[in-house]
């Protein structure tokens, strides 16, 4: 009897253990830095390229962007995110994936960008699916 107790009370911890993983991601303290210097990184370039822009933005979406572009609301948002807790992949995978999208979005022209050609950079879709948990 004591030993079927032992068993269900370390499966009930293996399960809950890994459940609570799930949730809350893997900590990652070098990869939360790194992770968001880069989206610091890719906020800035959009921002830049938003500048240039900024005449041919609705008056009604001027305020959205510009809080969404502000450096302390994309680090913010990108701090709840998947690839930030590195969770829905494998975390080398997620990291992996970022660090080369960062790299190519760093080398796009703003037209590159405005064109969308980010959605052609295989690493770059694979890291919306983690960002979407699919």
């Amino acid at each position: 009897m004591k030993n079927g107790v032992s068993i269900f009370l370390s499966i009930l911890v293996l399960v809950t253990t890994v459940y609570c993983k799930k949730d809350k991601g893997i900590m990652n303290l070098e990869w939360q830095n790194e992770s968001l210097s880069l989206t610091s990184e890719i906020c800035a370039k959009y921002r830049e390229c938003a500048d240039k822009e900024w005449k041919s933005i609705p008056e009604n979406l001027k305020k959205f962007t510009e809080g969404r572009l502000d450096e302390t609301q994309c680090q913010k948002r990108f701090r709840e995110s998947n690839a930030y807790k590195l969770i829905g992949a494998d975390p080398l995978a997620i990291q992996t994936a970022y660090k080369e999208c960062h790299k190519q979005i760093m080398l796009f022209s703003c037209k590159d960008l405005q064109e969308g050609k980010i959605e052609t950079i295989n690493a770059c879709v694979a890291f919306q699916k983690v960002q979407n948990g699919n």
